[in-house]
């Protein structure tokens, strides 16, 4: 795979407000050969609580604060050490797609020695109404009562959107590709593939092939 910036992985963004369907595109682009998924929430569901950095991690989430940036940038660079030690992310192999990275604006100054961003795509709910529906339901169903709660759920989109479009303004907005996330599923995965097929067309991703 050609590199624009040596030494850093090409990624795709995931942008999108709590129930979006971030997880589920950025899930089934993990499935195509040259792409791998990480998403900020699988990192620190999946952090042992009785490990150093779980514990660091139980310190902020159990107060209901949110993780720092070092403490999360850290997080995600253990994680593609461990993805490299087992040869399944390499730098001239894979694209990343990222999935709630970066959260905010320093972040992604911080993301930006590490990752060469070749799409964004920012998946917007413009009926809040139904995205606080999908929000209750989607809680109801992991169990998570607590936010089940329409204050609560008001104060996620809030922050959601404070952050977002913060985030966004460090890209060239040429980067970024809206797309109405209330479609089904499938309607939103064509219109990720198709942008993604242009920029193969024009050489400006080229994912590892199957037979590798």
């Amino acid at each position: 795979m050609s590199m624009s910036v040596a030494n850093k992985y090409q990624a795709i963004l995931l942008f999108g407000m709590p129930g979006s369907g971030k997880g589920t595109q950025g899930a089934v682009l993990d499935q195509l050969p040259g792409f791998v998924h990480i998403s900020s929430g699988d990192l620190f569901r999946k952090l042992p609580r009785w490990g150093t950095l779980g514990r660091e991690v139980l310190q902020y989430t159990s107060k209901g604060s949110l993780v720092p940036d070092e403490l999360t940038v850290k997080i995600y660079k253990r994680q593609l050490q461990l993805l490299e030690m087992q040869e399944l992310l390499l730098p001239k192999e894979h694209i990343l797609v990222l999935d709630g990275l970066p959260r905010n604006y320093a972040q992604a100054k911080i993301l930006d020695e590490m990752i060469d961003v070749v799409q964004i795509f920012h998946l917007k709910i413009n009926d809040m109404a139904g995205a606080i529906d999908r929000l209750r339901a989607r809680a109801l169903r992991e169990n998570r009562l607590d936010d089940t709660n329409e204050d609560v759920i008001l104060r996620r989109i809030k922050v959601y959107h404070e952050e977002t479009y913060d985030t966004l303004s460090f890209y060239d907005p040429k980067l970024v590709t809206d797309i109405e996330a209330a479609q089904t599923p499938l309607a939103v995965h064509c219109a990720i593939v198709n942008r993604l097929l242009t920029l193969e067309q024009q050489r400006k991703i080229e994912p590892m092939p199957e037979s590798v």
